[in-house]
């Protein structure tokens, strides 16, 4: 069975421009902004097209997600003294009235610009709610997106100010652009004493190596459970009861990547009964093979360099076990997950 066999998967497209680490620089701005006090008492709301993950936001309290489309998977945060509960994600077209109440509650609105001018303009009508409410606003994405298009007069209704985002393109509201600083979103310092603050207050396992101007390395250790997206109900039940980053029955499962940017990933898999290198590892529809497999007495450890997602896919990575790998009396799971970075 093969991670392509999973309901929902994704067809291969054609992606004309290529991933950056533009979400990475948003994550550390946009945490920082919450951390000084900017915007309104509200959860952020992340406005998007495709699964992606703001694992440094989302660490510092409820963030809400809004998707221009249908959702193809459920995943999970974190919930102090309880299990694992969905992570909340709406789809617009099903949910419009739920989408508008929560972007005017918003105390800060971030966009991600999708490659389809056509989704960017679901996108950019969605988010005049929060700017007829006030919302701080920061769009991100890469740079040359047919998307951006969509949000030029979003642009002229807000007062969006460009912001120095390195390899990628950034607009922001006048508040949040007057705390970006000079050196827009790719400041290093600001990136480094954010991984200090969050390693100190235990939100985050943060790494921050700044490599030169504009340029830093991110090593992110973050809890497996927060990345497994579950294609079918009965899975998500699993996870959620048991609060495990859980393959399915079959030997698959896909964990979303943090910041979509390519990366060099480590995870350990526990409870395989039989070596692993004959399984499927994918990010869309590019097949991958692991540059190494270290078996241990807690599982195997797999280190992978990743591709960055481009922009309107979904950031997922695919890992299907051979099936004599696969515990016939329960699951396989994630155990730990690492991934490094570098955005500039």
């Amino acid at each position: 069975m093969s991670w392509l066999d999973l309901p929902g998967a994704p067809a291969p497209v054609a992606a004309p421009v290529q991933a950056s680490a533009v979400e990475a620089w948003a994550d550390i701005f946009a945490t920082h902004a919450v951390r000084s006090g900017q915007g309104g008492p509200g959860a952020p709301v992340v406005l998007t097209d495709s699964m992606r993950v703001l694992p440094l936001l989302e660490s510092q309290g409820p963030l809400g997600w809004i998707h221009a489309g249908p959702l193809r998977y459920v995943d999970h945060v974190q919930v102090a003294h309880g299990q694992p509960a969905w992570r909340p994600r709406i789809a617009a077209d099903q949910q419009p009235a739920e989408a508008v109440r929560l972007l005017r509650r918003a105390g800060l609105c971030l966009v991600g610009v999708p490659a389809s001018r056509t989704t960017a303009q679901v996108l950019a009508g969605l988010a005049a709610h929060a700017v007829a409410a006030k919302v701080p606003m920061l769009v991100y994405g890469a740079a040359g997106l047919a998307g951006w298009a969509a949000f030029d007069g979003l642009v002229r209704q807000a007062a969006l100010q460009p912001v120095e985002a390195g390899a990628g393109r950034a607009m922001a509201s006048a508040g949040l652009a007057g705390l970006v600083g000079p050196a827009g979103l790719c400041d290093t310092e600001r990136a480094v004493a954010l991984a200090h603050q969050l390693s100190r207050s235990r939100q985050a396992d943060l790494h921050v190596e700044a490599l030169g101007p504009g340029r830093v390395q991110l090593r992110l250790r973050i809890d497996p459970v927060l990345l497994v997206a579950a294609s079918a109900p009965t899975l998500a039940h699993h996870v959620a009861n048991e609060g495990r980053a859980l393959f399915n029955s079959r030997g698959l499962a896909s964990l979303l990547l943090p910041w979509a940017a390519p990366s060099r990933v480590r995870l350990l898999l526990r409870n395989v009964r039989a070596r692993i290198e004959g399984g499927e590892i994918a990010v869309g529809d590019r097949r991958l093979e692991p540059d190494a497999v270290d078996y241990t007495e807690h599982g195997a450890f797999l280190r992978m360099s990743l591709p960055g997602v481009p922009p309107g896919r979904d950031a997922l990575l695919h890992l299907s076990l051979p099936r004599d790998a696969v515990p016939g009396d329960g699951f396989c799971d994630v155990g730990a997950a690492e991934f490094t970075v570098e955005a500039s």
